[in-house]
């Protein structure tokens, strides 16, 4: 009976919620044909040009696993040196005003420092995915058991040996729970960048459609977005399954 009811949970409730947005989306666009395009129209959109979904999605998932690994590297270097008080009290707010500028105000700025190019969308893309990690990175190293690093002390561990066996290790879930977030935000800062500058790319394609009132496109981009988003965060998931096992 558990068995069942686990299943249920898993696959059959969220089918059904699908299936509920799907049935009231088709009355929307049935009923409010500039709000919506049919899921008929839709499909009619993906099936005759398929590519073109595939090859924008691509350009953007780049961006945002570059801007990903790269904000990630900065955040985790930087994390680290904040395990020092002084170099802490500094960073913070330089990273707390970058975060909550808005990522939309940064882009065109980034365009015109950098040029047009791939330059200023990894840079959008990076500076988005930077800040969640930082703060867990920070929060992770921080983590540590108090025995513990009692233990290594008394038998005199280096430094080295303290962070590698002992606060990276206990900081792991705190690093995988910031990489979910920054995965998202590296392919949000990715798409809006796009907005600006490019004609390549699910945000480019997005304005596009907006601009020729191509619904089906529209919302096909978006969708394909928010699809590459989850499978991006699935994968950061399934790494963490294979690397924490505690």
């Amino acid at each position: 009976m558990k068995a069942y009811s686990s299943i249920a949970t898993r696959f059959v409730a969220p089918l059904a919620l699908i299936l509920l947005i799907g049935f009231g989306w088709q009355w929307v666009a049935t009923n409010m044909v500039s709000v919506l395009p049919t899921l008929q129209d839709m499909w009619a959109s993906v099936r005759d040009d398929p590519r073109m979904y595939t090859e924008n999605a691509w350009i953007t998932v780049k961006t945002a696993l570059f801007g990903f690994l790269l904000g990630g590297v900065i955040a985790l270097a930087l994390g680290i040196m904040c395990v020092n008080k002084a170099i802490r009290s500094a960073v913070m707010p330089i990273a707390t005003m970058l975060h909550v500028t808005p990522i939309v105000a940064v882009a065109p700025a980034l365009i015109v420092a950098f040029g047009f190019g791939d330059g200023p969308h990894l840079a959008t893309a990076t500076i988005a995915a930077f800040f969640p990690m930082l703060i867990n990175a920070i929060t992770g190293f921080q983590a540590i058991d108090d025995q513990a690093h009692e233990v290594f002390c008394a038998m005199s561990a280096s430094r080295a040996e303290v962070f590698w066996r002992l606060r990276l290790l206990s900081s792991l879930p705190y690093l995988f729970a910031g990489a979910r977030v920054s995965i998202t935000g590296a392919m949000v800062g990715a798409v809006v960048s796009e907005f600006f500058g490019t004609p390549e790319g699910l945000g480019a394609l997005i304005v596009t459609a907006q601009a020729n009132i191509n619904l089906p496109v529209m919302w096909c981009a978006i969708l394909v977005t928010a699809i590459s988003s989850m499978l991006l965060m699935s994968l950061v998931g399934l790494v963490e399954r294979l690397t924490v096992r505690w």
